[in-house]
């Protein structure tokens, strides 16, 4: 068990290292007939794919962790996060970002629930050094869903757009 977590832990490393959005802070879930929960949760991304396009979006890979007792908790890796920042003149005039967009990623469940593919569609604002994320989990393996609301410290866009100019393309 000890070498899983360290060639998993070395797994991670590069991309914790190369993470343009670090995020860190509590999350309430409201999971339907299980009941509320307040939880750690951490998360990392990074974009993969940032082209112009007429849909303002760009898609990121991460990678979440919430520690708790609500059924869409665990370490879930995200490798499509499809995003869009709505507006360029939204983007670019403004210290607030925000973002609507869909993630879908594997759901390793440590504690309690079942593993399985995570569909979650969100919104994300962040200013400086805070960001707010709500959305809705499903679980589509394991049949479970929750309703979510995340808030913590961030280093990410809101934090870059806070020093410099930033323009989006």
């Amino acid at each position: 068990m000890r070498t899983i977590k360290i060639v998993f832990f070395l797994l991670l490393f590069p991309l914790v290292c190369s993470a343009q959005f670090i995020g860190i802070g509590a999350q309430y879930a409201d999971a339907k007939d299980k009941g509320n929960d307040f939880q750690f949760a951490a998360s990392a991304s990074y974009p993969t794919w940032h082209k112009k396009n007429p849909l303002n979006s760009f898609i990121s890979s991460g990678i979440d962790y919430t520690g708790g007792s609500s059924p869409v908790a665990g370490l879930n890796l995200k490798p499509i996060q499809l995003t869009s920042f709505i507006s360029e003149s939204l983007f670019n005039e403004n210290k607030a970002t925000i973002l609507v967009g869909c993630d879908a990623g594997y759901l390793f469940n440590f504690r309690h629930g079942k593993d399985g593919i995570v569909i979650t569609p969100n919104v994300y604002f962040d200013y400086k050094f805070f960001f707010v994320k709500a959305g809705y989990d499903f679980n589509v393996t394991g049949g479970e869903q929750q309703f979510f609301v995340r808030a913590g410290f961030c280093l990410g866009m809101g934090t870059i757009k806070s020093f410099v100019k930033t323009r989006i393309w």
